[in-house]
Protein backbone atom coordinates (compact mmCIF):
# COMPACT_ATOMS: atom_id res chain seq x y z
CA UNK A 1 0.00 0.00 0.00
CA UNK A 2 2.84 2.38 0.84
CA UNK A 3 4.43 1.79 -2.59
CA UNK A 4 1.13 2.43 -4.36
CA UNK A 5 0.74 5.66 -2.41
CA UNK A 6 4.25 6.75 -3.34
CA UNK A 7 3.75 6.08 -7.06
CA UNK A 8 0.37 7.83 -6.96
CA UNK A 9 1.87 10.87 -5.29
CA UNK A 10 4.73 10.91 -7.77
CA UNK A 11 2.41 10.80 -10.77
CA UNK A 12 0.15 13.53 -9.38
CA UNK A 13 3.10 15.80 -8.60
CA UNK A 14 4.67 15.34 -12.01
CA UNK A 15 1.53 15.93 -13.98
CA UNK A 16 0.74 19.07 -12.00
CA UNK A 17 1.82 21.92 -14.23
CA UNK A 18 3.88 19.72 -16.57
CA UNK A 19 1.34 17.94 -18.75
CA UNK A 20 2.57 19.80 -21.83
CA UNK A 21 5.89 17.98 -21.86
CA UNK A 22 5.96 14.86 -24.02
CA UNK A 23 9.16 13.71 -22.33
CA UNK A 24 7.62 13.94 -18.89
CA UNK A 25 4.46 12.20 -20.09
CA UNK A 26 6.39 9.30 -21.59
CA UNK A 27 8.61 8.88 -18.52
CA UNK A 28 5.63 9.01 -16.17
CA UNK A 29 3.76 6.39 -18.18
CA UNK A 30 6.88 4.21 -18.27
CA UNK A 31 7.13 4.51 -14.48
CA UNK A 32 3.53 3.33 -14.11
CA UNK A 33 4.22 0.29 -16.34
CA UNK A 34 7.62 -0.63 -14.91
CA UNK A 35 7.62 -3.81 -12.80
CA UNK A 36 11.25 -4.04 -11.63
CA UNK A 37 12.71 -2.05 -8.76
CA UNK A 38 15.89 -1.29 -10.69
CA UNK A 39 13.83 0.06 -13.59
CA UNK A 40 11.74 2.21 -11.23
CA UNK A 41 14.86 3.63 -9.58
CA UNK A 42 16.33 4.67 -12.93
CA UNK A 43 13.04 6.18 -14.14
CA UNK A 44 12.58 8.13 -10.89
CA UNK A 45 16.08 9.54 -11.29
CA UNK A 46 15.47 10.52 -14.91
CA UNK A 47 12.16 12.20 -14.01
CA UNK A 48 13.92 14.08 -11.22
CA UNK A 49 16.43 15.38 -13.75
CA UNK A 50 13.78 16.42 -16.28
CA UNK A 51 11.69 18.47 -13.82
CA UNK A 52 14.55 19.80 -11.66
CA UNK A 53 14.56 23.17 -13.46
CA UNK A 54 10.82 23.68 -13.08
CA UNK A 55 9.80 21.87 -9.87
CA UNK A 56 12.91 21.38 -7.73
CA UNK A 57 10.88 20.40 -4.66
CA UNK A 58 9.26 17.48 -6.50
CA UNK A 59 12.56 16.69 -8.17
CA UNK A 60 14.19 16.33 -4.74
CA UNK A 61 11.40 14.02 -3.60
CA UNK A 62 11.86 11.82 -6.67
CA UNK A 63 15.65 11.73 -6.29
CA UNK A 64 15.41 10.75 -2.62
CA UNK A 65 12.87 8.02 -3.46
CA UNK A 66 15.22 6.68 -6.12
CA UNK A 67 18.10 6.76 -3.63
CA UNK A 68 16.14 4.92 -0.93
CA UNK A 69 14.93 2.31 -3.41
CA UNK A 70 18.39 1.76 -4.91
CA UNK A 71 19.99 1.29 -1.50
CA UNK A 72 17.27 -1.09 -0.33
CA UNK A 73 17.93 -3.46 -3.27
CA UNK A 74 21.71 -2.97 -3.42
CA UNK A 75 21.56 -1.30 -6.85
CA UNK A 76 24.83 0.65 -6.90
CA UNK A 77 24.36 2.19 -10.34
CA UNK A 78 20.95 3.50 -9.26
CA UNK A 79 22.44 4.77 -6.01
CA UNK A 80 25.17 6.67 -7.87
CA UNK A 81 22.59 8.14 -10.25
CA UNK A 82 20.32 9.17 -7.35
CA UNK A 83 23.15 10.82 -5.42
CA UNK A 84 23.95 12.79 -8.55
CA UNK A 85 20.31 13.90 -8.89
CA UNK A 86 20.08 14.95 -5.24
CA UNK A 87 23.29 16.97 -5.63
CA UNK A 88 21.95 18.55 -8.82
CA UNK A 89 18.76 19.72 -7.09
CA UNK A 90 20.74 21.10 -4.14
CA UNK A 91 22.78 23.09 -6.66
CA UNK A 92 19.64 24.50 -8.27
CA UNK A 93 18.31 25.47 -4.83
CA UNK A 94 21.60 27.25 -4.06
CA UNK A 95 22.99 24.91 -1.40
CA UNK A 96 26.36 24.43 -3.10
CA UNK A 97 28.09 22.73 -0.16
CA UNK A 98 25.41 20.01 -0.04
CA UNK A 99 25.47 19.76 -3.82
CA UNK A 100 29.24 19.19 -3.76
CA UNK A 101 28.94 16.60 -0.99
CA UNK A 102 26.43 14.47 -2.90
CA UNK A 103 28.24 14.88 -6.21
CA UNK A 104 31.50 13.62 -4.73
CA UNK A 105 29.72 10.61 -3.18
CA UNK A 106 28.23 9.85 -6.59
CA UNK A 107 31.60 10.36 -8.31
CA UNK A 108 33.34 7.86 -6.02
CA UNK A 109 30.66 5.24 -6.66
CA UNK A 110 30.75 5.79 -10.42
CA UNK A 111 34.54 5.49 -10.37
CA UNK A 112 34.15 2.13 -8.66
CA UNK A 113 31.61 1.01 -11.28
CA UNK A 114 33.56 2.64 -14.16
CA UNK A 115 30.23 4.13 -15.25
CA UNK A 116 31.32 6.60 -17.94
CA UNK A 117 27.91 8.25 -18.33
CA UNK A 118 27.63 8.72 -14.58
CA UNK A 119 31.16 10.11 -14.44
CA UNK A 120 30.34 12.52 -17.25
CA UNK A 121 27.35 13.84 -15.30
CA UNK A 122 29.37 14.10 -12.08
CA UNK A 123 32.22 16.05 -13.66
CA UNK A 124 29.76 18.40 -15.36
CA UNK A 125 27.83 19.04 -12.14
CA UNK A 126 30.96 19.49 -10.03
CA UNK A 127 32.15 21.98 -12.64
CA UNK A 128 28.83 23.74 -12.19
CA UNK A 129 29.40 24.00 -8.42
CA UNK A 130 32.82 25.55 -8.98
CA UNK A 131 31.22 27.97 -11.45
CA UNK A 132 28.68 29.03 -8.82
CA UNK A 133 31.54 29.87 -6.46
CA UNK A 134 33.31 32.00 -9.08
CA UNK A 135 36.10 29.44 -9.54
CA UNK A 136 35.92 29.50 -13.32
CA UNK A 137 39.29 27.87 -14.11
CA UNK A 138 38.42 24.86 -11.95
CA UNK A 139 34.98 24.79 -13.57
CA UNK A 140 36.63 24.66 -17.03
CA UNK A 141 38.81 21.72 -15.99
CA UNK A 142 35.83 19.62 -14.91
CA UNK A 143 33.72 20.65 -17.89
CA UNK A 144 36.50 19.67 -20.29
CA UNK A 145 36.75 16.23 -18.67
CA UNK A 146 32.97 15.92 -19.03
CA UNK A 147 33.27 16.95 -22.67
CA UNK A 148 35.83 14.21 -23.39
CA UNK A 149 33.55 11.61 -21.81
CA UNK A 150 30.48 12.89 -23.70
CA UNK A 151 32.35 12.67 -27.01
CA UNK A 152 33.61 9.18 -26.14
CA UNK A 153 30.03 8.09 -25.41
CA UNK A 154 28.73 9.75 -28.59
CA UNK A 155 25.99 11.47 -26.55
CA UNK A 156 24.97 14.59 -28.50
CA UNK A 157 22.65 15.89 -25.78
CA UNK A 158 25.46 15.64 -23.24
CA UNK A 159 27.88 17.33 -25.64
CA UNK A 160 25.52 20.27 -26.13
CA UNK A 161 25.20 20.69 -22.35
CA UNK A 162 28.95 20.63 -21.77
CA UNK A 163 29.66 23.00 -24.66
CA UNK A 164 27.35 25.67 -23.27
CA UNK A 165 28.85 25.19 -19.79
CA UNK A 166 32.33 25.76 -21.21
CA UNK A 167 31.03 28.83 -23.04
CA UNK A 168 29.60 30.38 -19.89
CA UNK A 169 32.89 29.84 -18.04
CA UNK A 170 34.75 31.65 -20.82
CA UNK A 171 32.20 34.46 -20.59
CA UNK A 172 32.95 34.92 -16.90
CA UNK A 173 36.66 34.91 -17.71
CA UNK A 174 35.94 37.70 -20.23
CA UNK A 175 37.15 35.56 -23.17
CA UNK A 176 34.18 36.48 -25.30
CA UNK A 177 35.36 35.02 -28.62
CA UNK A 178 35.82 31.61 -27.02
CA UNK A 179 32.49 31.97 -25.23
CA UNK A 180 30.62 32.67 -28.48
CA UNK A 181 32.40 29.80 -30.22
CA UNK A 182 31.39 27.15 -27.66
CA UNK A 183 27.85 28.45 -27.16
CA UNK A 184 27.34 28.52 -30.95
CA UNK A 185 28.55 24.90 -31.16
CA UNK A 186 26.07 23.96 -28.44
CA UNK A 187 23.23 25.72 -30.27
CA UNK A 188 24.04 24.03 -33.60
CA UNK A 189 24.23 20.59 -32.02
CA UNK A 190 21.08 21.03 -29.93
CA UNK A 191 19.17 22.39 -32.93
CA UNK A 192 20.23 19.41 -35.08
CA UNK A 193 18.66 16.95 -32.60
CA UNK A 194 15.70 19.17 -31.54
CA UNK A 195 16.94 19.36 -27.97
CA UNK A 196 14.85 22.38 -26.98
CA UNK A 197 16.25 22.69 -23.46
CA UNK A 198 19.74 23.43 -24.74
CA UNK A 199 18.52 25.43 -27.73
CA UNK A 200 16.86 27.79 -25.25
CA UNK A 201 19.84 27.73 -22.89
CA UNK A 202 22.37 28.53 -25.65
CA UNK A 203 20.19 31.40 -26.87
CA UNK A 204 20.03 32.70 -23.29
CA UNK A 205 23.84 32.68 -23.01
CA UNK A 206 24.18 34.33 -26.40
CA UNK A 207 22.06 37.12 -25.00
CA UNK A 208 24.39 37.46 -22.00
CA UNK A 209 27.51 37.45 -24.19
CA UNK A 210 26.16 40.17 -26.49
CA UNK A 211 25.06 42.17 -23.45
CA UNK A 212 28.66 42.04 -22.22
CA UNK A 213 29.79 43.27 -25.65
CA UNK A 214 27.33 46.19 -25.45
CA UNK A 215 25.25 44.96 -28.40
CA UNK A 216 21.95 45.46 -26.58
CA UNK A 217 19.56 45.10 -29.51
CA UNK A 218 21.15 41.80 -30.58
CA UNK A 219 21.20 40.56 -26.98
CA UNK A 220 17.53 41.45 -26.51
CA UNK A 221 16.61 39.46 -29.59
CA UNK A 222 18.48 36.40 -28.30
CA UNK A 223 16.67 36.62 -24.95
CA UNK A 224 13.30 36.84 -26.73
CA UNK A 225 14.16 33.88 -28.94
CA UNK A 226 15.14 31.81 -25.91
CA UNK A 227 11.83 32.19 -24.07
CA UNK A 228 9.62 29.82 -26.16
CA UNK A 229 12.26 27.07 -26.03
CA UNK A 230 12.79 27.49 -22.30
CA UNK A 231 9.05 27.40 -21.65
CA UNK A 232 8.58 24.37 -23.87
CA UNK A 233 11.33 22.46 -22.07
CA UNK A 234 10.31 23.65 -18.56
CA UNK A 235 13.73 25.23 -18.07
CA UNK A 236 12.40 27.86 -15.72
CA UNK A 237 15.69 28.54 -13.99
CA UNK A 238 17.10 29.90 -17.28
CA UNK A 239 13.76 31.58 -17.96
CA UNK A 240 14.38 33.66 -14.82
CA UNK A 241 17.75 34.59 -16.27
CA UNK A 242 16.32 35.61 -19.64
CA UNK A 243 13.70 37.81 -17.99
CA UNK A 244 16.37 39.47 -15.86
CA UNK A 245 18.64 39.88 -18.89
CA UNK A 246 15.85 41.69 -20.72
CA UNK A 247 15.20 43.86 -17.64
CA UNK A 248 18.83 44.96 -17.58
CA UNK A 249 18.83 45.83 -21.26
CA UNK A 250 15.62 47.85 -20.95
CA UNK A 251 17.14 49.68 -17.98
CA UNK A 252 20.26 50.52 -20.00
CA UNK A 253 18.19 51.74 -22.95
CA UNK A 254 15.95 53.92 -20.77
CA UNK A 255 12.78 51.81 -20.97
CA UNK A 256 11.98 51.86 -17.26
CA UNK A 257 8.50 50.32 -17.33
CA UNK A 258 9.65 47.29 -19.33
CA UNK A 259 12.70 46.99 -17.10
CA UNK A 260 10.58 46.85 -13.93
CA UNK A 261 8.09 44.47 -15.57
CA UNK A 262 10.69 41.87 -16.52
CA UNK A 263 12.71 42.33 -13.31
CA UNK A 264 9.64 41.60 -11.19
CA UNK A 265 8.68 38.74 -13.48
CA UNK A 266 12.09 37.16 -12.87
CA UNK A 267 11.82 37.76 -9.12
CA UNK A 268 8.32 36.29 -8.93
CA UNK A 269 9.24 33.13 -10.84
CA UNK A 270 12.43 32.59 -8.81
CA UNK A 271 10.55 33.02 -5.54
CA UNK A 272 7.79 30.65 -6.66
CA UNK A 273 10.23 27.92 -7.70
CA UNK A 274 12.74 28.38 -4.89
CA UNK A 275 15.68 29.44 -7.08
CA UNK A 276 17.77 31.25 -4.46
CA UNK A 277 20.52 32.57 -6.74
CA UNK A 278 18.05 33.89 -9.33
CA UNK A 279 15.96 35.43 -6.50
CA UNK A 280 19.02 37.25 -5.17
CA UNK A 281 20.05 38.53 -8.61
CA UNK A 282 16.56 39.82 -9.42
CA UNK A 283 16.17 41.48 -6.00
CA UNK A 284 19.63 43.03 -6.30
CA UNK A 285 18.75 44.46 -9.72
CA UNK A 286 15.42 45.90 -8.53
CA UNK A 287 17.07 47.37 -5.43
CA UNK A 288 19.68 49.15 -7.55
CA UNK A 289 17.01 50.25 -10.02
CA UNK A 290 14.85 51.94 -7.37
CA UNK A 291 17.83 53.36 -5.50
CA UNK A 292 19.04 55.10 -8.65
CA UNK A 293 15.64 56.77 -8.86
CA UNK A 294 15.68 57.82 -5.18
CA UNK A 295 12.83 55.44 -4.33
CA UNK A 296 14.67 54.38 -1.21
CA UNK A 297 11.85 52.70 0.72
CA UNK A 298 11.11 50.37 -2.20
CA UNK A 299 14.82 49.83 -2.78
CA UNK A 300 15.38 48.79 0.86
CA UNK A 301 12.58 46.22 0.65
CA UNK A 302 14.53 44.47 -2.08
CA UNK A 303 17.78 44.86 -0.10
CA UNK A 304 16.28 42.66 2.61
CA UNK A 305 15.42 39.99 0.03
CA UNK A 306 18.91 40.24 -1.46
CA UNK A 307 20.60 39.92 1.92
CA UNK A 308 18.52 36.92 2.98
CA UNK A 309 19.14 35.12 -0.31
CA UNK A 310 22.86 35.92 -0.25
CA UNK A 311 23.21 34.65 3.32
CA UNK A 312 21.45 31.47 2.29
CA UNK A 313 23.81 31.03 -0.66
CA UNK A 314 27.14 32.06 0.82
CA UNK A 315 27.05 31.83 4.59
CA UNK A 316 30.42 31.44 6.25
CA UNK A 317 29.62 27.88 7.31
CA UNK A 318 28.56 26.84 3.81
CA UNK A 319 31.61 28.47 2.25
CA UNK A 320 33.85 26.61 4.68
CA UNK A 321 32.09 23.31 3.94
CA UNK A 322 32.41 23.87 0.21
CA UNK A 323 36.09 24.81 0.42
CA UNK A 324 36.83 21.76 2.59
CA UNK A 325 35.04 19.42 0.18
CA UNK A 326 36.71 21.02 -2.82
CA UNK A 327 40.17 20.78 -1.21
CA UNK A 328 39.67 17.13 -0.23
CA UNK A 329 38.43 16.28 -3.72
CA UNK A 330 41.40 18.05 -5.31
CA UNK A 331 43.77 15.95 -3.20
CA UNK A 332 41.83 12.81 -4.04
CA UNK A 333 41.99 13.56 -7.77
CA UNK A 334 45.74 14.17 -7.47
CA UNK A 335 46.12 10.80 -5.73
CA UNK A 336 44.11 9.14 -8.50
CA UNK A 337 46.31 10.73 -11.17
CA UNK A 338 49.45 9.66 -9.30
CA UNK A 339 48.12 6.11 -9.03
CA UNK A 340 47.35 6.10 -12.76
CA UNK A 341 50.87 7.29 -13.61
CA UNK A 342 52.39 4.68 -11.29
CA UNK A 343 50.19 1.92 -12.76
CA UNK A 344 51.14 3.00 -16.30
CA UNK A 345 54.85 2.83 -15.41
CA UNK A 346 54.44 -0.60 -13.83
CA UNK A 347 52.51 -1.82 -16.84
CA UNK A 348 55.21 -0.49 -19.15
CA UNK A 349 57.90 -2.27 -17.10
CA UNK A 350 55.91 -5.50 -17.08
CA UNK A 351 55.48 -5.27 -20.84
CA UNK A 352 59.23 -4.87 -21.20
CA UNK A 353 59.89 -7.88 -18.94
CA UNK A 354 57.41 -9.99 -20.91
CA UNK A 355 59.00 -8.88 -24.21
CA UNK A 356 62.47 -9.75 -22.84
CA UNK A 357 61.21 -13.19 -21.77
CA UNK A 358 59.70 -13.80 -25.22
CA UNK A 359 62.92 -12.66 -26.90
CA UNK A 360 65.13 -14.78 -24.64
CA UNK A 361 63.05 -17.92 -25.10
CA UNK A 362 62.86 -17.33 -28.85
CA UNK A 363 66.65 -16.83 -28.99
CA UNK A 364 67.32 -20.06 -27.08
CA UNK A 365 64.98 -22.06 -29.32
CA UNK A 366 66.49 -20.56 -32.48
CA UNK A 367 70.02 -21.17 -31.16
CA UNK A 368 69.28 -24.82 -30.53
CA UNK A 369 67.38 -25.08 -33.80
CA UNK A 370 70.23 -23.64 -35.87
CA UNK A 371 73.09 -25.19 -33.94
CA UNK A 372 75.09 -27.77 -35.88
CA UNK A 373 76.60 -29.52 -32.90
CA UNK A 374 74.13 -29.51 -29.96
CA UNK A 375 71.59 -32.29 -29.58
CA UNK A 376 68.47 -31.24 -27.62
CA UNK A 377 65.72 -33.45 -26.29
CA UNK A 378 62.20 -32.72 -27.56
CA UNK A 379 60.91 -32.52 -23.97
CA UNK A 380 63.17 -29.55 -23.32
CA UNK A 381 61.87 -27.86 -26.48
CA UNK A 382 58.27 -28.53 -25.39
CA UNK A 383 59.04 -26.96 -22.00
CA UNK A 384 60.52 -23.87 -23.65
CA UNK A 385 57.53 -23.66 -26.00
CA UNK A 386 55.11 -23.69 -23.06
CA UNK A 387 57.11 -20.97 -21.31
CA UNK A 388 57.06 -18.95 -24.52
CA UNK A 389 53.28 -19.37 -24.82
CA UNK A 390 52.80 -18.13 -21.24
CA UNK A 391 55.06 -15.14 -21.89
CA UNK A 392 53.19 -14.24 -25.09
CA UNK A 393 49.82 -14.54 -23.35
CA UNK A 394 51.02 -12.38 -20.47
CA UNK A 395 52.35 -9.79 -22.92
CA UNK A 396 49.01 -9.67 -24.78
CA UNK A 397 47.12 -9.49 -21.48
CA UNK A 398 49.23 -6.58 -20.23
CA UNK A 399 48.92 -4.76 -23.56
CA UNK A 400 45.15 -5.09 -24.06
CA UNK A 401 44.05 -4.83 -20.41
CA UNK A 402 43.42 -1.04 -20.41
CA UNK A 403 41.37 -1.34 -23.60
CA UNK A 404 39.43 -4.34 -22.27
CA UNK A 405 38.76 -2.41 -19.07
CA UNK A 406 37.28 0.46 -21.09
CA UNK A 407 35.30 -1.72 -23.52
CA UNK A 408 33.83 -3.99 -20.84
CA UNK A 409 33.49 -1.43 -18.01
CA UNK A 410 35.68 -3.75 -15.90
CA UNK A 411 33.12 -6.55 -16.14
CA UNK A 412 34.91 -9.72 -14.88
CA UNK A 413 32.69 -11.99 -17.00
CA UNK A 414 33.36 -10.20 -20.29
CA UNK A 415 37.06 -9.79 -19.58
CA UNK A 416 37.33 -13.53 -18.82
CA UNK A 417 35.45 -14.42 -22.01
CA UNK A 418 37.71 -12.22 -24.16
CA UNK A 419 40.90 -13.53 -22.55
CA UNK A 420 39.67 -17.10 -23.03
CA UNK A 421 39.03 -16.30 -26.70
CA UNK A 422 42.57 -14.95 -27.03
CA UNK A 423 43.89 -18.10 -25.36
CA UNK A 424 41.80 -20.26 -27.68
CA UNK A 425 43.45 -18.54 -30.66
CA UNK A 426 46.96 -18.82 -29.22
CA UNK A 427 46.84 -22.53 -28.30
CA UNK A 428 46.43 -23.90 -31.88
CA UNK A 429 49.14 -21.54 -33.12
CA UNK A 430 51.37 -22.71 -30.27
CA UNK A 431 50.77 -26.37 -31.13
CA UNK A 432 51.58 -25.80 -34.79
CA UNK A 433 54.78 -23.90 -33.98
CA UNK A 434 55.79 -26.48 -31.37
CA UNK A 435 55.20 -29.32 -33.82
CA UNK A 436 57.17 -27.54 -36.57
CA UNK A 437 60.04 -26.77 -34.20
CA UNK A 438 60.03 -30.33 -32.84
CA UNK A 439 60.09 -31.83 -36.32
CA UNK A 440 62.93 -29.52 -37.34
CA UNK A 441 64.76 -30.29 -34.12
CA UNK A 442 64.37 -34.06 -34.61
CA UNK A 443 65.60 -33.76 -38.19
CA UNK A 444 68.54 -31.67 -37.03
CA UNK A 445 69.33 -34.16 -34.25
CA UNK A 446 69.24 -37.02 -36.80
CA UNK A 447 71.59 -35.11 -39.07
CA UNK A 448 73.98 -34.46 -36.20
CA UNK A 449 73.87 -38.12 -35.12
CA UNK A 450 74.25 -39.32 -38.72
CA UNK A 451 77.19 -37.02 -39.26
CA UNK A 452 78.71 -38.19 -36.02
CA UNK A 453 78.20 -41.82 -37.07
CA UNK A 454 79.78 -41.16 -40.42
CA UNK A 455 82.78 -39.59 -38.76
CA UNK A 456 83.02 -42.52 -36.38
CA UNK A 457 82.87 -45.03 -39.25
CA UNK A 458 85.46 -43.04 -41.20
CA UNK A 459 87.70 -42.99 -38.17
CA UNK A 460 87.27 -46.70 -37.65
CA UNK A 461 88.03 -47.35 -41.31
CA UNK A 462 91.14 -45.19 -41.06
CA UNK A 463 92.26 -47.01 -37.94
CA UNK A 464 91.64 -50.37 -39.65
CA UNK A 465 93.62 -49.27 -42.68
CA UNK A 466 96.48 -48.11 -40.49
CA UNK A 467 96.50 -51.40 -38.63
CA UNK A 468 96.52 -53.35 -41.89
CA UNK A 469 99.47 -51.32 -43.19
CA UNK A 470 101.44 -51.96 -40.02
CA UNK A 471 100.74 -55.69 -40.18
CA UNK A 472 101.91 -55.92 -43.77
CA UNK A 473 105.12 -54.06 -42.97
CA UNK A 474 105.79 -56.44 -40.12
CA UNK A 475 105.32 -59.50 -42.34
CA UNK A 476 107.72 -58.12 -44.95
CA UNK A 477 110.34 -57.47 -42.32
CA UNK A 478 110.08 -61.05 -41.07
CA UNK A 479 110.56 -62.45 -44.58
CA UNK A 480 113.79 -60.45 -45.12
CA UNK A 481 115.58 -61.72 -41.99
CA UNK A 482 116.67 -65.32 -43.27
CA UNK A 483 118.15 -63.94 -46.46
CA UNK A 484 120.37 -61.62 -44.51
CA UNK A 485 121.59 -64.50 -42.34
CA UNK A 486 122.54 -66.63 -45.38
CA UNK A 487 124.50 -63.71 -46.92
CA UNK A 488 126.49 -63.36 -43.71
CA UNK A 489 127.37 -67.03 -43.69
CA UNK A 490 128.56 -66.98 -47.31
CA UNK A 491 130.73 -63.97 -46.57
CA UNK A 492 132.27 -65.73 -43.61
CA UNK A 493 133.12 -68.82 -45.71
CA UNK A 494 134.85 -66.72 -48.32
CA UNK A 495 136.96 -65.18 -45.67
CA UNK A 496 138.09 -68.58 -44.38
Amino acid sequence: MKKLFVWGFVVSQIYHGNAQSNEIDSLTQALQREKTDTGRALLLGELSNVISESRPDTAMFLAMEALTLSRSIGFEKGEAMSLNRVGGVYGILGNYAKAMEFQIQSLKLNEKLNNLDGLRRNYGNIGGQYFSQGLYRQALYYQNVARILAEKLGDKKAQSIVLVNIGQAYLKLNLLDSAINFVQQSYNLAKSINYYRMVGSSLHWMGLIHTEEGQFSVALEFFRLSIPYLQKSNNEIKLCGSFLGMARIFEKTGQSDSSVFYGKRSLRLAKEKGFTLELRDAARFLSAFYRSRQMLETAFSYVDITKAANDSLFSEKKNYQFQTLAFDETLRQQDIESAKIKAAKERNHNLQYAAIAIGLISFIILFFLLSHSIIVKTRFISFLAVMGLLAVFEFINLFVHPYLSKWTNDSPVWMLVILMAIGALLVPVHHKLERWITIRMVEKNKKIRLEAARKTIANLEQISADLSSKALATDEASADKPTSAKASADKEEQTN
